[in-house]
């Protein structure tokens, strides 16, 4: 079984989300996909997000109509900070016969050289590296991890020829960098617009617009 792994703050969850996770299921066959909202994630501040608790609520609600799609709260329940190299350690143990893809955008795998032991992460399981505006695949094999992917494939990436170049690594892990659709939506505009009333429609599922009104989360005077 093929199971991809989406990790995030999901504050909140969106369409955008869950357009990128069809995308990808469909480019890489998964079978499964997990979303995985952060507990205490080590690269925010607490005080900009609401709690896990909300967060993981708000997944569940987004994700109950789509059968290939779950939420994991492995990250949720561990004490302290989570750290991606946890996460997928624990999750090959919980899925010990399956083949794990680790789903991230371009911009944050720029900043892989600076997470918890990255280059034993990279052999753990596959990466699905996604396309961000503003950050082109061409520019990855600037960092020492990644110098000799084939640059020109990845050029073409950018260019759109190809929507998806698979590089291995190791013996076990790949590298598939995947062109998507840009996304509209961002959290942090959705978020703005919550905090001055405004209208969300499209941008959220309905059922999570509706948790976020009830329990009156991202409201100006009181954030969380």
């Amino acid at each position: 079984m093929r199971i991809g792994l989406l990790g995030g703050t999901f504050n909140p969850i969106h369409n955008g989300h869950l357009q990128i996770a069809e995308e990808v299921q469909k480019k890489l066959s998964l079978d499964r996909l997990l979303f995985i909202p952060s507990g205490d994630p080590p690269h925010k501040k607490r005080e900009q997000i609401p709690s896990a608790e909300h967060r993981l609520e708000m997944t569940r609600l987004a994700l109950f109509p789509y059968p290939h799609f779950e939420v994991c709260d492995i990250e949720v329940k561990r004490p302290g900070k989570s750290y991606s190299i946890q996460t997928v350690t624990e999750l090959k143990r919980l899925y010990p016969s399956e083949k794990l893809f680790f789903i991230i955008g371009t911009d944050a795998f720029f900043d892989l050289p600076t997470w918890r032991e990255a280059e034993r992460l990279l052999t753990l399981c596959d990466f699905a590296i996604l396309s961000r505006p503003g950050h082109p695949f061409s520019r990855l094999p600037d960092l020492p991890l990644l110098r000799s992917i084939d640059r020109n494939a990845l050029m073409e990436l950018d260019r759109g020829g190809e929507s998806v170049y698979t590089f291995r690594i190791g013996p076990e892990a790949s590298l598939h960098f995947i062109r998507i659709a840009p996304i509209a939506v961002s959290a942090s505009e959705i978020r703005k617009r919550l905090k001055k009333r405004e209208e969300t429609k499209n941008l959220l599922p309905e059922s999570v617009s509706s948790y976020i009104i009830k329990n009156k989360l991202y409201q100006e005077d009181k954030d969380f």
